[in-house]
């Protein structure tokens, strides 16, 4: 887990009055979780792929921070549909300025920001469209 990510994030959290806590006592198969209406997010930091971990975290604060409208906990599943869509095109305009951050526009591919941050590879048409947006 790259921790100036996961610092990076948790402070977007903080300014937000969103509470994150992770628990080491799940399963390593337990997905992560948010509660819009509470402003909580359970990260499961036995995650079995910890480099997944700052994009599910992302993805999280992205449910809480687009305003979604929801009565029930949502986990972390990266699908390409509705509500979860929402969430990981936020996430991606969470963690792209981190990877524009130092690198010469020759040098931003979709693919380099989707091996980094382990984004599915069926977002790849939303991360090209947002590094767009951002060059």
């Amino acid at each position: 887990m790259d921790n100036d990510v996961i610092t990076y994030l948790m402070n977007i959290a903080f300014d937000n009055k969103i509470v994150i806590n992770f628990f080491d006592n799940l399963d390593p198969n337990t997905p992560p979780g948010s509660d819009v209406e509470t402003r909580r997010i359970a990260m499961n930091s036995r995650w079995h792929n910890k480099s997944e971990i700052p994009f599910q975290l992302a993805h999280e604060l992205g449910h809480i921070l687009s305003d979604q409208q929801s009565t029930k906990i949502l986990y972390f599943t990266p699908y390409k549909y509705g509500m979860e869509l929402e969430a990981n095109e936020y996430a991606i305009d969470l963690l792209l300025p981190l990877y524009l951050n130092d690198k010469e526009k020759d040098d931003v591919n979709s693919h380099g920001f989707m091996s980094y941050f382990n984004v599915p590879y069926h977002l790849e048409d939303v991360v090209i469209r947002e590094i767009k947006k951002l060059l």
